[in-house]
């Protein structure tokens, strides 16, 4: 039980003894040969999304510099240049989104306790700049002890991507909150605003890789995968998300409550 939970929280070296009665053997010995072979699978994903990452995005980096060059010539080839400056744009953030979904799955991230309300605190520092800059307001509501057992550097992408949504979907002066709680034995960290909504028919497709509804295609340029990133990130560590009735948009990701108190570095 105890090499099956350090397997499942992503110890890929995770093992049994092989030893005890022959069923005992046999079913240690079957497991440690399952776990190599995922360690085997995980392994080679790991080396694919490197991989990707390099070969899509230097020929993306050459493209740019290229379309640059005949902008700065100007007439008309340089406004056709600036308008594919724009796709290119929106093709780097699909790669990017891609390879993100990729990790997902393909990464053996080391696990940890991880504390919501120091990672909240954290995001909206990172973003207050931007928010008051596009003329919103961006406030944290922190509370009780929501430590989970997860990926760091997953958590934050999760808060980024939910924040990012917020600050780009609703009007300006707009109210947007990161909120962190604890009940019920679940820890929640939730993102939410005071804009427009989530219309009735796009509710129950938001979290679809590719989707964009009436909002973010009103917007503008997007891909689609945002919500789709967070929603991988969180069921990854045990979590749900949903999206929560009320003014504005609001959506919530749910996560096991770590029951013993582990200190955390601020």
């Amino acid at each position: 039980a105890e090499a099956s939970t350090r397997l499942g929280q992503g110890e890929l070296a995770a093992r049994v003894p092989e030893e005890g009665p022959t069923e005992l053997r046999v079913l240690a010995s079957s497991f440690n040969q399952m776990a190599a072979d995922l360690a085997e699978s995980i392994e080679a994903q790991q080396e694919f999304v490197a991989n990707a990452s390099h070969q899509l995005r230097t020929p993306l980096t050459g493209l740019r510099l290229r379309l640059e060059a005949i902008e700065n010539e100007g007439g008309l080839a340089g406004e056709q240049a600036a308008k594919a400056e724009g796709d290119l744009d929106r093709l780097a953030a699909l790669v990017d989104g891609l390879l993100t979904l990729a990790r997902t799955t393909a990464s053996d991230s080391t696990a940890g306790p991880v504390d919501l309300g120091v990672l909240a605190r954290e995001a909206v520092g990172r973003w207050h700049e931007g928010a008051t800059a596009a003329g919103k307001r961006l406030e944290l509501d922190a509370r009780g002890d929501p430590q989970v057992w997860a990926n760091r550097e997953d958590i934050a992408h999760v808060l980024d991507n939910l924040i990012d949504n917020a600050l780009r979907y609703s009007l300006p002066g707009a109210e947007v909150r990161v909120e962190t709680d604890e009940r019920d034995g679940r820890a929640y960290l939730a993102v939410a605003d005071t804009g427009p909504g989530i219309s009735p028919e796009d509710r129950s497709r938001v979290f679809e890789r590719f989707y964009r509804g009436a909002s973010g295609r009103r917007a503008g340029r997007g891909t689609g995968l945002g919500l789709a990133i967070v929603e991988e990130h969180v069921r990854r560590w045990g979590g749900e998300t949903r999206l929560v009735d009320g003014p504005g948009a609001r959506v919530e990701a749910g996560f096991p409550r770590l029951r013993t108190r582990i200190k955390m570095k601020p």
